[in-house]
């Protein structure tokens, strides 16, 4: 009987085992029922989305969004403005979820939020007075910008590429996060790099640099450079 126990228990556990690794969650895959969707809203300048979301965002003088994804994850889709930011989700949960492409065009821009493993590329801002860029959860973004000061979170593994112009830069960089900013001309940039994460810049007058964990950072220009290292961390001109 206590062999016979044994071997149920254990039947039991690779059971258990082989119904949770069944759950697991497919993204990105081509639509099996394609369609796309208008959706009538304006009054944002500001963006935050996840969901691992395929985004294109560029200036315009009206505002427009346009989605192309299977059939079943348009009808779980959630687009809504409030306090001027455009949220833009899934209502419920799936096991699996196909390429969602979401095509955002708006007068202005303060202010995005990528989650989950968006992919987003972002362009024909020019002038802004700041612009604050938060990605986490593996994200990936390109924005092709000009403005007077940015600011930028960099968590989860997320990478960020800019180019463009701008005064100031501030960024805090951890979870093995990447900067890419050398096509970006900044006047003043302070950075905070942790957890094996990692930034290029460009810079011509100040750079602060807090570096710990493994991070690395390289700078091009003749800036004054100030930095605080620890944990195999460095600072380098390119």
């Amino acid at each position: 009987m206590k062999k016979l126990t044994v071997y149920y228990l254990l039947a039991t556990l690779l059971m258990a085992f082989g119904l949770s690794s069944c759950e697991i969650i497919e993204s990105g895959l081509e639509p099996r029922h394609p369609e796309d969707k208008h959706f009538n809203l304006s009054g944002f300048d500001k963006l935050e989305m996840g969901d691992g979301f395929q985004v294109e965002v560029k200036q315009s003088a009206n505002y427009r969004i346009f989605v192309k994804g299977d059939r079943r994850d348009i009808d779980d889709l959630v687009v809504r403005v409030s306090g001027g930011q455009l949220k833009m989700y899934f209502s419920k949960w799936r096991t699996k979820r196909y390429r969602m492409e979401v095509e955002i065009e708006m007068p202005d821009l303060k202010e995005t939020d990528f989650s989950g493993a968006v992919n987003a590329y972002v362009r024909g801002f020019n002038n802004l007075d700041q612009l604050y860029i938060d990605l986490s959860g593996a994200s990936k973004a390109t924005f092709v910008t000009q403005a007077k000061g940015y600011d930028i979170d960099l968590s989860g593994a997320s990478d960020l590429t800019i180019e463009g112009n701008g005064k100031n830069l501030e960024a805090e960089i951890s979870g093995a996060s990447k900067l890419y900013a050398f096509d970006t001309d900044i006047e003043k940039a302070n950075l905070d790099v942790s957890g094996a994460s990692s930034a290029k810049v460009t810079v011509s007058n100040n750079l602060r640099v807090s570096a710990s964990g493994a991070s690395k950072v390289r700078y091009r220009g003749n800036p004054v450079v100030s930095s605080n290292t620890s944990g195999s961390s460095h600072v380098e001109k390119d």
